[in-house]
């Protein structure tokens, strides 16, 4: 069976990717068979077209005139154009036209390109790989009409073998190659994720180990609510790392995005009083700094509901993002609840205080903490860093 994803005209184009042939060699072995056929068949034209990836065009990969001794190539035929010539292509093993303008597979090929040629008949001969037709090698005849007997059909048939068995070989390493590819891909992709699992591990486990020395609440089931929340950070850097295409980066407006979502989820009672202005920015983060974005965000979040929330009637939690003309992108998250002295709070051992300020300084980002005045976290990170 073909591979449909490989395209044969790109591939013999980057043969020195793979294969010690360069295109100018491929170009030379073309000439060099051309003229041979040419001289074996006493005709003035030889060429060979393949299918292009979408099989809506034929493409010469090689059209040698003896008139001109020249190889040309890369003219296309539209199968828009001539759709009876096309059809015969997929129908027949050979298509035999001694008068070029009045055969019915080929007179469509008269006006826009037998006539400027002067080609009067021809013997055309589809290229099969693994039964599917991928291409056509063309034998013209110039100036007069003539009849390709059966000999000579059988030496183009021949010749046509030898041809898709080279192109087969070729279609055959390319595939080769393209499994290992995709195998090397996978092996790291396993690797990658091996690796995101441990971090994760890791990182539960330190803030278990931190929670057991500096968190001071005897309610277990608050304790649990706040552990989901930070296990749920971590678990959509996961899920959105499995939906994206290159498996190790995360952009930084869906996630958070994401994040609001999981907050609203778990307390629908303030879901109508979280206000969100996430712009949408091409910025990405490693999975190590999505994880501290994550865990930052549901420590502000946590917080908020713990000590913003009580007795504020009209309580409102903000979450905002933009991008800066300097192309640095600023994130905003506060409520309107009494404001705190961030810095005092540091002196008391609670988890949720000291874990943002460890988790800031590890991204080293442009961090203001909340005042007395505002309860609002505002954070900078550098400039826009796109996806790898």
């Amino acid at each position: 069976m073909v591979d449909k994803s490989i395209n044969l005209l790109d591939e013999l184009d980057n043969l020195s990717k793979v294969h010690w042939l360069e295109r100018e060699d491929i170009d030379n072995i073309m000439l060099d068979f051309a003229t041979q056929i040419v001289a074996s068949l006493k005709i003035e034209r030889v060429s060979v077209w393949l299918y292009n990836q979408d099989r809506t065009s034929l493409v010469s990969m090689g059209e040698y005139d003896i008139r001109t001794r020249e190889l040309k190539k890369d003219s296309v035929l539209l199968k828009s154009d001539y759709p009876i010539y096309f059809k015969a292509l997929e129908t027949n093993k050979i298509i035999l036209a001694e008068n070029i303008h009045n055969n019915r597979a080929t007179k469509e090929l008269s006006i826009p390109y037998a006539k400027p040629l002067q080609v009067e008949s021809l013997m055309d001969i589809p290229i099969r790989i693994a039964g599917e037709v991928i291409g056509v090698l063309c034998f013209e005849k110039v100036g007069a009409k003539r009849r390709f007997n059966s000999k000579e059909q059988s030496f183009a048939l021949s010749v046509s073998f030898v041809l898709a068995s080279t192109l087969e070989a070729r279609h055959r390493r390319a595939a080769q190659h393209k499994l290992d590819k995709a195998l090397l891909e996978k092996d790291l992709l396993i690797k990658e994720i091996n690796h995101r699992v441990k971090n994760s591990f890791a990182i539960l486990v330190s803030l278990l180990r931190i929670s057991k020395n500096r968190g001071k609440t005897d309610n277990p089931s608050v304790l649990m609510e706040e552990y989901e929340q930070r296990i749920m950070s971590m678990i959509k850097i996961h899920d959105m790392l499995d939906l994206s295409q290159n498996h190790t980066n995360i952009n930084l407006s869906e996630y958070l995005h994401e994040l609001v979502k999981e907050f609203k989820r778990a307390h629908p009672s303030i879901e109508n009083g979280i206000v969100e202005h996430i712009d949408i920015v091409n910025n990405y983060l490693t999975t190590r700094e999505a994880m501290h974005i994550g865990l930052i965000v549901t420590e502000i979040f946590l917080n908020s509901i713990k000590y913003g929330l009580p007795g504020n009637s009209d309580y409102k939690l903000f979450v905002r993002l933009h991008q800066a003309n300097d192309h640095s992108i600023h994130i905003r998250i506060g409520d309107n609840g009494k404001g705190f002295d961030f810095n005092e709070k540091l002196k008391i051992t609670t988890l949720g205080i000291h874990l943002i300020k460890d988790l800031a300084e590890g991204m080293e980002l442009l961090v203001s903490y909340p005042t007395k005045t505002e309860n609002m976290y505002a954070f900078t990170l550098p400039a826009n860093k796109k996806a790898d």
